[in-house]
């Protein structure tokens, strides 16, 4: 949220900085007079006066904010999920964490990608699906039932967890253990036993296919956006952290996501009905997600089933941005 306001190493009210981050220049501008402001930006992550054991840099700041009746905002990243200590005028946004874990002062922050429908396919409205029999779900990524692959993403957890039981050991934020590409082909061979359900799924061995060169990283960039345009319905499960960025890469090509739900922390989650665009699977009905994508389709209008696409693509390009973020932190 502070890219827009810094340049070359300085903080700056750049009005082409802004722009080309994406944030109206004429809606936000950086004060020196802290009695000018509406809102206060965290300039580093949270990890990071946490890490640099700083977090009383975070305390002085925070009784600043209740001294000017303000609120702070913050970011925390990293797949993992720690739960940090909290003030009662700061606000965390994040992409992964837990809700059950958490408290409300921990919201969900977008994952930011640019428009790839708009510079692959050179169009900025999309072409909904028409209503078919049978649904088709797509998935184009990294899936495997491999047993090493299995172990080797345990262990990953394992040492997460051993670390923060040595920091507290009766602390309550322990990160879930979770195989990703594994559970992904579980869910994948779900959908292809299913004779309610047609796919379209590229299995790939390795996160973006292994592609090193620019020739080849362009090449399964346009496979993976093609294969969720050529799709109803998008498996969206989470990877090394508790988020999915296919979930918001589904909602740009204006498809509809299947959210199986991990405990995960969605934006906006005050003003959205999350449950009008997705698909929602929770995670204990997953051996069910065949059946419940089936029934979804069976019962959606055909009318709807085009809104639906239209919908999803406009709530990626007119509210999940960092524009509407930076919207939403004024109100």
């Amino acid at each position: 949220m502070t890219r827009p306001f810094f340049k070359e190493g300085k903080w700056v009210d750049d009005a082409n900085e802004k722009e080309r981050r994406g944030v109206n220049p004429d809606n936000f501008h950086l004060v020196e007079n802290i009695d000018l402001a509406q809102i206060i930006l965290v300039p580093f992550s949270i990890n990071f006066y946490y890490a640099e054991k700083k977090m009383q840099d975070l305390a002085t700041l925070n009784l600043l904010c209740k001294e000017k009746n303000l609120i702070a905002y913050g970011y925390v990243f990293d797949d993992f999920g720690i739960a940090f200590q909290e003030f009662s005028n700061i606000v965390y946004f994040r992409m992964s964490g837990f809700r059950s874990q958490l408290s409300d002062k921990n919201r969900g922050l977008p994952v930011a990608i640019s428009d790839q429908f708009q510079r692959i396919f050179k169009k900025e409205d999309i072409t909904p699906n028409p209503k078919n029999e049978l649904p088709v779900v797509s998935f184009c990524g990294h899936a495997s039932t491999s047993l090493s692959k299995r172990v080797k993403e345990i262990l990953i957890f394992g040492r997460e967890n051993m670390k923060r039981f040595f920091q507290n050991p009766i602390r309550k934020d322990w990160e879930p253990y979770f195989a990703s590409a594994f559970e992904r082909a579980k869910l994948l061979k779900a959908f292809e036993n299913s004779s309610l359900i047609k796919t379209n799924f590229i299995y790939r061995n390795q996160y973006r296919a292994g592609a090193k060169s620019a020739e080849d990283l362009e090449r399964t960039t346009i496979e993976y956006y093609e294969n969720i345009l050529n799709s109803d319905y998008v498996l969206c499960v989470r990877g090394a952290g508790n988020f999915s960025v296919r979930f918001y890469e589904t909602l740009m090509m204006g498809r509809i996501p299947i959210f199986v739900n991990t405990d995960c922390i969605l934006p906006f989650e005050d003003q959205i009905n999350w449950r009008n665009h997705v698909v929602w699977v929770e995670w204990k009905d997953r051996k069910n997600i065949a059946k419940i994508v089936s029934d979804f389709h069976k019962k959606i209008t055909d009318e709807d089933f085009i809104n639906k696409q239209i919908n999803n693509r406009k709530l990626w390009k007119e509210t999940l941005s960092l524009n509407n973020l930076m919207q939403f932190l004024n109100k």
